[in-house]
C-alpha cells in the first residue's frame, strides 16, 4: 500500500501498482517459456529388432523450439531404469556408452516405472520385434509449466484497490480492478469516524497488520493486510489526520 495523493481535501491510497503483479507475472511467464523452450519434456523411443541382437532404436526428444534425434544400436542398449532426485525422477536408457536420459524430470513415478519395465522387457525378450513408447510432460511436468501456471494465476487473481477520500464530495470511493472483475463502492465520509490497526497471525505464525476504517453502526472497512509495520503506521496516521481535518 502507498499514498499516491495527499492534500487538504483529498487522500488517495493504492494497495497495488502495475509492478506488483503485472511485472512479476510477465517475468514468470518469460522464465517459463524459456525453460519449456530448452528443456526436453516430450520423448519418443522407437525400436525395431531384425535379429536377436541386431536392430536399432531412435530416441526423439522434443521441446518448443524443435526436436533432437539420437540413434542407438540395439546391441548397445542394455535396458532402462528410473533415476530419482528428491521428489522428481526420470527414465534413463542404459547403453554401452553410458546413460541416456529418456524422459524429463517429473513427479509421475508410477508411469516411469512402467516405461522402464517395458524397455527392459523388450531388451530381454528376443521375440519382440517392435517397441514404441512416448512420454509427454511438457506443460505440467516441469519447472517451466510451474512458472507459467504461477504467472497466469498472478494475472487472474491479482487485484488493485484504490481508496479515494474526497472532502469536497464527502465520499470515500473504493475501486477494485482486476482481470476478472471491476467494482466501485462508495461510502459517506460522515459515517467514518476513525481508524484502527489490528495485528493477526496466519497458519505459519507470520504476523500481518490490517488497517480498518471505523464506520457508524459498528461495521468496519478493512484495507488489505501488510507485513510491513511501518507501512501500516504511515497509512493509519494519514487516514486519521485526514479524518480529523475534515471535522
Amino acid at each position: 500500500m502507498k499514498i499516491i495523493k495527499q492534500t487538504a481535501t483529498e487522500l488517495i491510497i493504492q494497495t497495488h501498482s502495475i509492478f506488483d503483479f503485472w511485472l512479476p507475472s510477465c517475468l514468470l511467464m518469460t522464465f517459463g517459456l524459456i525453460w519449456l523452450s530448452f528443456d526436453y519434456h516430450a520423448a519418443t523411443l522407437s525400436c525395431q529388432r531384425s535379429q536377436e541382437k541386431q536392430g536399432n532404436c531412435q530416441l526423439v526428444r522434443s521441446h518448443l523450439l524443435g526436436s533432437h534425434l539420437q540413434e542407438i544400436q540395439l546391441a548397445a542398449l542394455q535396458g532402462a531404469k528410473v533415476e530419482r532426485c528428491g521428489y522428481k525422477s526420470r527414465v534413463v536408457l542404459l547403453t554401452d556408452a553410458g546413460n541416456v536420459p529418456f524422459s524429463a524430470n517429473s513427479t509421475n513415478w508410477g508411469n516411469q516405472e512402467a516405461v522402464a519395465f517395458d524397455i527392459n522387457s523388450f531388451v530381454k525378450n528376443a521375440k519382440k520385434r517392435w517397441l514404441r513408447l512416448s512420454q509427454d510432460d511438457r506443460w505440467l511436468g516441469g519447472t517451466g509449466g510451474i512458472f507459467l501456471l504461477a504467472a497466469v494465476g498472478s494475472l487472474v487473481l491479482g487485484k488493485n484497490e484504490t481508496y479515494s477520500f474526497d472532502g469536497t464530495l464527502n465520499t470515500l470511493t473504493v475501486k477494485q480492478q482486476g482481470v476478472l472483475a471491476r467494482k466501485v463502492i462508495q461510502h459517506s465520509l460522515c459515517e467514518i469516524y476513525g481508524v484502527e490497526v489490528d495485528r493477526v497471525k496466519d497458519r505459519d505464525n507470520d504476523i500481518w497488520y490490517e488497517v480498518r476504517l471505523l464506520v457508524c453502526g459498528g461495521s468496519r472497512i478493512s484495507l488489505p493486510n501488510t507485513m510491513n509495520p511501518y507501512q501500516k503506521e504511515e497509512i493509519a496516521k494519514a487516514i486519521n489526520n485526514y479524518l480529523n481535518a475534515q471535522k
